[in-house]
Protein backbone atom coordinates (compact mmCIF):
# COMPACT_ATOMS: atom_id res chain seq x y z
CA UNK A 1 0.00 0.00 0.00
CA UNK A 2 1.58 3.25 -1.18
CA UNK A 3 0.78 5.71 1.42
CA UNK A 4 2.00 8.93 3.41
CA UNK A 5 2.31 8.58 7.29
CA UNK A 6 -0.95 9.47 8.84
CA UNK A 7 -3.28 9.53 5.83
CA UNK A 8 -6.47 9.26 7.26
CA UNK A 9 -7.80 8.05 4.11
CA UNK A 10 -5.39 5.06 4.57
CA UNK A 11 -7.14 4.00 7.92
CA UNK A 12 -9.88 2.46 6.71
CA UNK A 13 -8.22 0.00 4.43
CA UNK A 14 -5.64 -1.24 7.15
CA UNK A 15 -8.53 -1.45 10.05
CA UNK A 16 -10.32 -3.52 7.21
CA UNK A 17 -7.15 -5.44 6.82
CA UNK A 18 -6.87 -6.00 10.34
CA UNK A 19 -10.40 -7.10 10.70
CA UNK A 20 -10.05 -9.82 7.28
CA UNK A 21 -6.33 -11.13 8.60
CA UNK A 22 -5.22 -9.20 5.26
CA UNK A 23 -1.26 -8.95 5.02
CA UNK A 24 -0.59 -5.21 3.19
CA UNK A 25 3.04 -3.94 3.48
CA UNK A 26 3.12 -0.14 3.82
CA UNK A 27 6.63 0.64 3.07
CA UNK A 28 9.31 3.62 3.86
CA UNK A 29 9.37 6.16 1.02
CA UNK A 30 10.85 9.29 0.04
CA UNK A 31 8.88 12.82 -1.25
CA UNK A 32 10.93 12.25 -4.61
CA UNK A 33 8.83 8.84 -4.93
CA UNK A 34 5.61 10.84 -5.56
CA UNK A 35 6.84 12.27 -8.82
CA UNK A 36 9.26 8.85 -9.67
CA UNK A 37 8.11 7.52 -13.23
CA UNK A 38 7.58 3.87 -12.27
CA UNK A 39 5.19 5.40 -8.94
CA UNK A 40 3.30 7.78 -11.92
CA UNK A 41 3.16 4.57 -13.86
CA UNK A 42 0.68 2.96 -11.46
CA UNK A 43 -1.08 5.92 -10.76
CA UNK A 44 -0.70 8.94 -13.53
CA UNK A 45 -2.41 11.24 -11.02
CA UNK A 46 0.19 10.53 -8.69
CA UNK A 47 -1.85 10.66 -5.55
CA UNK A 48 -2.02 8.50 -2.45
CA UNK A 49 -3.15 5.61 -1.10
CA UNK A 50 -2.63 3.29 -3.81
CA UNK A 51 -2.77 -0.46 -3.74
CA UNK A 52 -0.96 -2.61 -6.34
CA UNK A 53 -1.46 -6.43 -5.81
CA UNK A 54 -0.18 -9.30 -8.41
CA UNK A 55 -3.28 -8.40 -10.39
CA UNK A 56 -2.79 -4.52 -10.64
CA UNK A 57 -3.01 -1.62 -9.29
CA UNK A 58 -6.18 -0.05 -7.77
CA UNK A 59 -6.27 4.00 -7.19
CA UNK A 60 -8.68 6.19 -5.17
CA UNK A 61 -9.18 4.94 -1.08
CA UNK A 62 -12.85 4.01 -1.10
CA UNK A 63 -12.11 1.10 -3.80
CA UNK A 64 -9.26 0.01 -2.64
CA UNK A 65 -11.44 -0.05 0.94
CA UNK A 66 -13.81 -2.26 -0.94
CA UNK A 67 -11.62 -4.62 -2.28
CA UNK A 68 -9.93 -5.21 0.92
CA UNK A 69 -13.29 -5.22 2.87
CA UNK A 70 -14.44 -8.20 0.41
CA UNK A 71 -11.05 -10.03 0.73
CA UNK A 72 -13.70 -11.80 3.19
CA UNK A 73 -17.21 -12.84 3.35
CA UNK A 74 -17.32 -14.12 6.58
CA UNK A 75 -16.32 -11.29 8.61
CA UNK A 76 -19.53 -9.55 7.32
CA UNK A 77 -17.61 -5.95 6.78
CA UNK A 78 -19.87 -5.62 3.14
CA UNK A 79 -23.33 -6.38 5.85
CA UNK A 80 -24.97 -9.34 5.47
CA UNK A 81 -27.37 -8.87 2.49
CA UNK A 82 -27.76 -6.80 -0.87
CA UNK A 83 -29.14 -4.09 1.03
CA UNK A 84 -26.55 -4.11 3.66
CA UNK A 85 -24.09 -3.43 1.59
CA UNK A 86 -26.35 -0.37 -0.38
CA UNK A 87 -26.49 0.85 3.10
CA UNK A 88 -22.51 0.24 3.25
CA UNK A 89 -22.22 2.33 -0.20
CA UNK A 90 -24.10 4.98 0.64
CA UNK A 91 -22.15 5.88 4.11
CA UNK A 92 -19.04 5.61 2.15
CA UNK A 93 -20.27 8.25 -0.43
CA UNK A 94 -22.25 10.76 2.39
CA UNK A 95 -18.72 10.41 4.13
CA UNK A 96 -16.29 11.22 0.85
CA UNK A 97 -18.91 14.02 0.05
CA UNK A 98 -20.52 16.00 3.38
CA UNK A 99 -17.96 14.86 6.10
CA UNK A 100 -14.49 14.69 4.65
CA UNK A 101 -14.58 18.04 2.52
CA UNK A 102 -15.31 20.17 5.44
CA UNK A 103 -13.77 18.58 8.03
CA UNK A 104 -10.44 18.93 5.87
CA UNK A 105 -11.12 22.67 4.72
CA UNK A 106 -10.89 23.29 8.56
CA UNK A 107 -8.06 20.86 9.26
CA UNK A 108 -5.56 22.02 6.07
CA UNK A 109 -4.88 25.17 7.52
CA UNK A 110 -4.16 24.13 10.92
CA UNK A 111 -1.54 21.24 9.25
CA UNK A 112 0.03 24.39 7.34
CA UNK A 113 -1.34 22.54 4.25
CA UNK A 114 -3.25 25.70 3.15
CA UNK A 115 -3.71 29.43 4.27
CA UNK A 116 -6.58 30.12 6.70
CA UNK A 117 -9.70 31.77 5.37
CA UNK A 118 -12.27 32.38 8.25
CA UNK A 119 -15.28 32.45 6.25
CA UNK A 120 -14.41 28.96 4.36
CA UNK A 121 -13.57 27.81 8.33
CA UNK A 122 -16.93 28.53 9.47
CA UNK A 123 -18.40 27.27 6.56
CA UNK A 124 -16.53 23.90 6.78
CA UNK A 125 -17.92 24.23 10.72
CA UNK A 126 -21.42 24.50 9.71
CA UNK A 127 -21.13 21.83 7.07
CA UNK A 128 -19.81 19.29 9.55
CA UNK A 129 -22.24 20.09 12.00
CA UNK A 130 -25.24 19.25 9.73
CA UNK A 131 -23.93 16.24 8.75
CA UNK A 132 -22.92 15.02 12.30
CA UNK A 133 -26.21 15.76 12.87
CA UNK A 134 -27.72 12.93 10.28
CA UNK A 135 -25.33 10.82 11.59
CA UNK A 136 -26.47 11.68 15.36
CA UNK A 137 -30.20 11.16 14.87
CA UNK A 138 -29.38 7.80 12.81
CA UNK A 139 -27.78 6.75 15.85
CA UNK A 140 -30.34 7.78 18.21
CA UNK A 141 -31.54 4.21 17.81
CA UNK A 142 -28.79 2.15 16.41
CA UNK A 143 -25.10 0.94 17.61
CA UNK A 144 -23.48 1.16 14.29
CA UNK A 145 -24.54 2.55 10.98
CA UNK A 146 -25.36 -0.64 8.97
CA UNK A 147 -27.01 -3.78 10.87
CA UNK A 148 -25.87 -5.00 14.07
CA UNK A 149 -22.01 -4.79 13.90
CA UNK A 150 -19.35 -3.70 12.84
CA UNK A 151 -18.65 -2.39 8.66
CA UNK A 152 -16.72 -0.79 6.38
CA UNK A 153 -19.15 2.22 7.04
CA UNK A 154 -18.26 2.55 10.68
CA UNK A 155 -14.31 2.24 9.65
CA UNK A 156 -14.84 4.55 7.17
CA UNK A 157 -16.86 7.63 9.06
CA UNK A 158 -15.00 7.07 12.00
CA UNK A 159 -11.91 7.05 9.98
CA UNK A 160 -12.55 10.31 8.56
CA UNK A 161 -13.53 11.96 12.11
CA UNK A 162 -10.60 10.89 13.48
CA UNK A 163 -8.22 14.01 13.46
CA UNK A 164 -11.17 16.51 13.56
CA UNK A 165 -12.24 15.01 17.20
CA UNK A 166 -8.81 15.23 18.17
CA UNK A 167 -7.29 18.29 17.07
CA UNK A 168 -10.27 20.15 16.28
CA UNK A 169 -13.68 19.50 17.99
CA UNK A 170 -13.75 20.32 21.46
CA UNK A 171 -15.88 19.06 24.37
CA UNK A 172 -18.40 22.01 23.17
CA UNK A 173 -18.57 21.10 19.78
CA UNK A 174 -19.20 17.38 20.28
CA UNK A 175 -21.36 17.93 23.45
CA UNK A 176 -24.11 18.16 20.83
CA UNK A 177 -24.11 14.89 19.46
CA UNK A 178 -23.87 12.45 22.06
CA UNK A 179 -25.06 9.25 20.00
CA UNK A 180 -22.03 10.03 17.28
CA UNK A 181 -19.23 10.22 20.01
CA UNK A 182 -20.81 6.93 21.82
CA UNK A 183 -20.62 5.40 18.45
CA UNK A 184 -17.34 7.07 17.43
CA UNK A 185 -15.68 5.48 20.81
CA UNK A 186 -17.10 2.14 20.34
CA UNK A 187 -15.41 1.95 16.80
CA UNK A 188 -12.27 3.69 18.15
CA UNK A 189 -12.07 0.72 21.40
CA UNK A 190 -12.18 -2.07 18.67
CA UNK A 191 -9.03 -3.89 18.84
CA UNK A 192 -8.35 -3.81 14.92
CA UNK A 193 -8.80 0.04 15.42
CA UNK A 194 -6.57 0.47 18.12
CA UNK A 195 -3.71 -1.41 15.86
CA UNK A 196 -3.97 1.53 13.40
CA UNK A 197 -5.12 4.48 15.43
CA UNK A 198 -3.32 4.27 18.82
CA UNK A 199 -5.23 5.18 21.70
CA UNK A 200 -7.97 8.30 20.67
CA UNK A 201 -7.59 11.12 23.21
CA UNK A 202 -10.46 13.64 22.10
CA UNK A 203 -9.64 17.07 21.63
CA UNK A 204 -9.33 19.40 24.53
CA UNK A 205 -8.69 22.70 23.23
CA UNK A 206 -9.46 23.36 19.53
CA UNK A 207 -5.83 23.84 17.80
CA UNK A 208 -5.65 27.00 15.47
CA UNK A 209 -3.72 27.24 12.71
CA UNK A 210 -0.37 26.47 13.09
CA UNK A 211 -0.65 25.12 16.08
CA UNK A 212 -1.02 21.42 15.07
CA UNK A 213 2.44 20.14 15.16
CA UNK A 214 2.68 20.46 18.67
CA UNK A 215 0.05 17.81 19.66
CA UNK A 216 1.44 15.54 16.89
CA UNK A 217 4.54 15.60 18.32
CA UNK A 218 6.34 16.80 14.88
CA UNK A 219 6.27 20.10 13.48
CA UNK A 220 4.17 21.74 11.24
CA UNK A 221 4.11 20.64 8.02
CA UNK A 222 4.15 23.44 5.39
CA UNK A 223 2.13 22.74 2.23
CA UNK A 224 4.34 22.49 -1.47
CA UNK A 225 1.83 21.86 -3.83
CA UNK A 226 -1.84 21.33 -2.47
CA UNK A 227 -3.52 18.28 -3.92
CA UNK A 228 -6.14 16.87 -2.23
CA UNK A 229 -4.84 13.32 -1.09
CA UNK A 230 -2.10 15.48 1.64
CA UNK A 231 0.10 14.19 3.93
CA UNK A 232 -1.91 14.01 7.86
CA UNK A 233 0.89 14.22 10.34
CA UNK A 234 0.94 11.29 11.93
CA UNK A 235 -1.56 12.34 15.58
CA UNK A 236 -1.03 9.03 17.71
CA UNK A 237 -3.88 7.27 16.41
CA UNK A 238 -1.94 8.34 12.75
CA UNK A 239 0.78 5.81 13.01
CA UNK A 240 2.02 4.55 9.64
CA UNK A 241 1.30 1.22 9.59
CA UNK A 242 3.88 -1.37 8.00
CA UNK A 243 2.11 -4.29 9.27
CA UNK A 244 2.28 -8.22 8.15
CA UNK A 245 4.24 -8.27 4.49
CA UNK A 246 2.37 -10.19 2.17
CA UNK A 247 1.00 -10.36 -1.31
CA UNK A 248 0.75 -6.62 -2.00
CA UNK A 249 3.84 -4.95 -3.41
CA UNK A 250 5.93 -2.02 -1.69
CA UNK A 251 5.21 1.73 -2.68
CA UNK A 252 5.71 5.20 -2.47
CA UNK A 253 4.21 8.03 -1.37
CA UNK A 254 1.98 10.48 -3.81
CA UNK A 255 1.11 13.57 -2.11
CA UNK A 256 3.17 16.32 -1.89
CA UNK A 257 3.25 17.62 0.95
CA UNK A 258 6.70 17.41 3.31
CA UNK A 259 7.72 13.94 4.66
CA UNK A 260 6.82 12.77 8.14
CA UNK A 261 8.96 13.27 10.89
CA UNK A 262 10.64 9.69 11.59
CA UNK A 263 8.81 7.38 14.08
CA UNK A 264 10.78 7.06 17.30
CA UNK A 265 12.06 3.41 17.72
CA UNK A 266 9.68 0.71 18.68
CA UNK A 267 10.09 -0.64 21.90
CA UNK A 268 9.40 -4.20 22.78
CA UNK A 269 5.80 -4.41 24.00
CA UNK A 270 5.78 -5.89 27.50
CA UNK A 271 3.93 -9.05 28.05
CA UNK A 272 0.37 -8.88 29.42
CA UNK A 273 0.95 -9.87 33.43
CA UNK A 274 -1.84 -13.11 32.52
CA UNK A 275 0.55 -14.67 29.99
CA UNK A 276 3.34 -14.43 32.43
CA UNK A 277 0.56 -15.92 34.80
CA UNK A 278 0.26 -18.63 32.10
CA UNK A 279 3.98 -19.21 32.00
CA UNK A 280 4.86 -19.01 36.14
CA UNK A 281 1.68 -20.84 37.39
CA UNK A 282 0.01 -22.97 34.55
CA UNK A 283 -3.04 -24.25 35.30
CA UNK A 284 -4.83 -27.92 34.55
CA UNK A 285 -8.25 -25.83 32.93
CA UNK A 286 -8.78 -25.91 29.77
CA UNK A 287 -10.81 -22.49 28.63
CA UNK A 288 -10.85 -23.83 24.96
CA UNK A 289 -12.76 -27.09 26.46
CA UNK A 290 -14.63 -25.37 28.50
CA UNK A 291 -16.03 -23.30 25.72
CA UNK A 292 -16.71 -25.93 23.37
CA UNK A 293 -18.41 -27.78 25.85
CA UNK A 294 -20.56 -24.85 26.98
CA UNK A 295 -21.53 -23.79 22.99
CA UNK A 296 -21.90 -27.99 22.07
CA UNK A 297 -24.42 -28.64 25.51
CA UNK A 298 -27.71 -28.79 23.09
CA UNK A 299 -29.23 -25.97 25.86
CA UNK A 300 -28.55 -28.14 28.48
CA UNK A 301 -26.75 -25.22 30.13
CA UNK A 302 -27.29 -26.56 33.80
CA UNK A 303 -26.00 -29.58 32.62
CA UNK A 304 -23.03 -28.31 31.65
CA UNK A 305 -22.21 -25.75 34.09
CA UNK A 306 -22.31 -28.82 36.49
CA UNK A 307 -19.57 -30.46 34.39
CA UNK A 308 -17.96 -27.31 34.39
CA UNK A 309 -17.64 -27.27 38.02
CA UNK A 310 -16.00 -30.57 38.17
CA UNK A 311 -13.42 -29.04 35.66
CA UNK A 312 -12.92 -25.76 37.41
CA UNK A 313 -9.50 -24.80 39.12
CA UNK A 314 -10.28 -23.08 42.19
CA UNK A 315 -6.12 -22.22 42.69
CA UNK A 316 -5.71 -20.69 39.14
CA UNK A 317 -9.21 -19.21 38.47
CA UNK A 318 -11.93 -17.37 40.47
CA UNK A 319 -15.88 -16.72 39.61
CA UNK A 320 -16.90 -13.01 39.74
CA UNK A 321 -21.02 -11.43 39.76
CA UNK A 322 -21.28 -7.81 38.34
CA UNK A 323 -23.86 -5.54 39.14
CA UNK A 324 -24.12 -2.18 37.41
CA UNK A 325 -23.75 0.68 40.24
CA UNK A 326 -26.22 2.88 38.11
CA UNK A 327 -29.04 0.75 36.76
CA UNK A 328 -31.34 3.12 37.94
CA UNK A 329 -30.45 5.18 34.96
CA UNK A 330 -31.45 2.65 32.73
CA UNK A 331 -34.53 3.87 31.18
CA UNK A 332 -34.04 2.65 27.05
CA UNK A 333 -33.54 -0.61 26.01
CA UNK A 334 -31.38 -0.25 23.38
CA UNK A 335 -29.15 1.94 25.53
CA UNK A 336 -28.88 -0.52 27.83
CA UNK A 337 -28.22 -3.04 24.72
CA UNK A 338 -25.53 -0.62 23.93
CA UNK A 339 -23.95 -0.42 26.94
CA UNK A 340 -23.69 -4.39 27.03
CA UNK A 341 -22.07 -4.33 23.99
CA UNK A 342 -20.04 -2.16 24.20
CA UNK A 343 -18.61 -3.37 27.83
CA UNK A 344 -18.12 -6.94 26.31
CA UNK A 345 -16.25 -5.13 23.17
CA UNK A 346 -14.09 -3.21 25.63
CA UNK A 347 -13.14 -6.50 27.30
CA UNK A 348 -11.63 -8.22 24.04
CA UNK A 349 -7.58 -7.56 25.81
CA UNK A 350 -8.63 -10.40 28.21
CA UNK A 351 -10.29 -12.56 26.22
CA UNK A 352 -7.95 -14.92 26.26
CA UNK A 353 -8.57 -15.46 30.49
CA UNK A 354 -12.25 -14.68 30.54
CA UNK A 355 -15.71 -16.40 30.42
CA UNK A 356 -18.88 -14.47 31.27
CA UNK A 357 -22.33 -13.70 30.85
CA UNK A 358 -24.23 -10.35 30.91
CA UNK A 359 -27.95 -9.83 31.43
CA UNK A 360 -30.54 -7.51 31.44
CA UNK A 361 -33.88 -7.64 33.22
CA UNK A 362 -36.49 -5.15 33.17
CA UNK A 363 -38.43 -3.53 30.24
CA UNK A 364 -38.99 -0.30 29.64
CA UNK A 365 -42.52 -0.41 30.91
CA UNK A 366 -40.90 -1.84 34.40
CA UNK A 367 -38.23 0.22 35.39
CA UNK A 368 -35.14 0.06 35.90
CA UNK A 369 -33.68 -2.06 33.44
CA UNK A 370 -30.49 -3.67 35.43
CA UNK A 371 -27.62 -4.98 34.21
CA UNK A 372 -25.82 -7.37 35.63
CA UNK A 373 -23.31 -10.45 34.91
CA UNK A 374 -21.09 -13.55 36.16
CA UNK A 375 -17.64 -13.57 34.95
CA UNK A 376 -14.85 -16.08 35.36
CA UNK A 377 -10.94 -14.64 35.86
CA UNK A 378 -7.62 -15.92 35.49
CA UNK A 379 -5.67 -15.49 38.98
CA UNK A 380 -8.04 -14.38 41.82
CA UNK A 381 -8.74 -10.50 41.53
CA UNK A 382 -10.57 -8.51 39.41
CA UNK A 383 -7.40 -6.13 38.99
CA UNK A 384 -7.32 -7.47 34.94
CA UNK A 385 -10.38 -6.46 33.89
CA UNK A 386 -10.19 -3.11 35.71
CA UNK A 387 -7.17 -2.11 34.28
CA UNK A 388 -8.39 -4.00 30.32
CA UNK A 389 -12.14 -2.62 30.84
CA UNK A 390 -12.63 1.48 31.77
CA UNK A 391 -16.00 0.56 32.00
CA UNK A 392 -16.37 -2.16 34.80
CA UNK A 393 -15.14 0.47 37.37
CA UNK A 394 -18.76 1.75 37.11
CA UNK A 395 -19.80 -2.38 38.22
CA UNK A 396 -19.65 -3.86 41.83
CA UNK A 397 -17.83 -7.49 41.80
CA UNK A 398 -18.17 -9.80 44.31
CA UNK A 399 -16.07 -13.10 44.41
CA UNK A 400 -18.36 -15.88 44.74
CA UNK A 401 -17.31 -19.31 45.78
CA UNK A 402 -18.08 -23.07 44.54
CA UNK A 403 -18.12 -24.00 48.51
CA UNK A 404 -21.71 -22.20 48.55
CA UNK A 405 -24.46 -23.00 47.22
CA UNK A 406 -26.09 -19.73 46.68
CA UNK A 407 -23.07 -18.84 44.78
CA UNK A 408 -23.39 -22.14 42.69
CA UNK A 409 -26.90 -21.15 42.03
CA UNK A 410 -26.14 -18.13 41.01
CA UNK A 411 -23.65 -19.54 38.09
CA UNK A 412 -26.11 -21.65 37.12
CA UNK A 413 -28.90 -18.60 37.17
CA UNK A 414 -26.46 -16.74 34.15
CA UNK A 415 -24.82 -19.22 32.49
Amino acid sequence: LYTTAGNFRAFKILIAAEYNGVRINVPEFGQADAAAPEFLAKNPLGKVPLLETPQGCIFESNAIARYVARLRRDTELYGVSFFDSAQVDQWLDFCAHEIELPATVWLYPVLGYMPENPAATAKAQEDLRRALSVLEAHLLTRTYLVGDAVTLADLAVASALLYPFKLLADADFRGAFPCVMRWFMTIANQPQCAAVWGQVQLCGQSVSGGAAGAQGGGKKKKNKGGNQNQQQQQQGGGKKKKNKGGNQNAGGAAAPAAAAPAPAASQKKPKHPLVIMDKESPSEFSMDTWKKLYSNCGGDYAGAVNQFFDMFDTAGWSMWQSTYNYNEDNTRAFMVGNAISGFLQRTDEIRRWTFGVMLATGTEQQLPIEISGCWMFRGQTEEHMLNANPDAEYYTWRKLSLDNADDRQTIISYW
